[in-house]
């Protein structure tokens, strides 16, 4: 049986966005277990792939250095996941990007964990609103 080849990313970027009503939910129950207050933004990090991988009976765990990231999802270019603490940029600050089949062989996309770009001054001032999910991901 041929093994299947790595997703190859392309590029990064993380982009703050509004949360979704099960992102609330999911930001509450941190806020809670964390005993922290949180900023209500989804950081959705999107990694370009130049293709997605085909569908297998055995996927890709992706890593951001030694950390497993429990969940992603597809999007038109690539893949995402969200993160709703922005400590987290701080403690994985280019944090290599890897993939695993298997938990101890990787493969490095050569792409580091990008940080959240910051709104501008104005966009700051003006209260502009965060985009939403289905517009960060199209």
């Amino acid at each position: 049986m041929k093994e299947p080849t790595a997703p190859q990313a392309v590029a990064v970027e993380v982009v703050p966005s509004q949360t979704t009503e099960t992102d609330r939910a999911m930001v509450a129950q941190l806020e809670a277990s964390e005993r922290k207050s949180l900023p209500g933004v989804a950081y959705i990090v999107k990694i370009r792939l130049k293709a997605l991988p085909e569908a297998t009976s055995r996927g890709w765990a992706l890593y951001v250095d030694k950390l497993r990231i429990p969940k992603y999802w597809t999007y038109r270019q690539g893949i995402y996941f969200k993160v709703f603490d922005p400590q987290f940029f701080a403690e994985h600050k280019s944090g290599k990007l890897r993939f695993s089949a298997n938990g101890t062989d990787f493969v490095d996309t050569g792409l580091k964990l990008a940080v959240p770009r910051e709104p501008n001054k104005k966009t700051a001032r003006s209260k502009a609103r965060l985009p939403r999910e289905d517009e960060v991901l199209k």
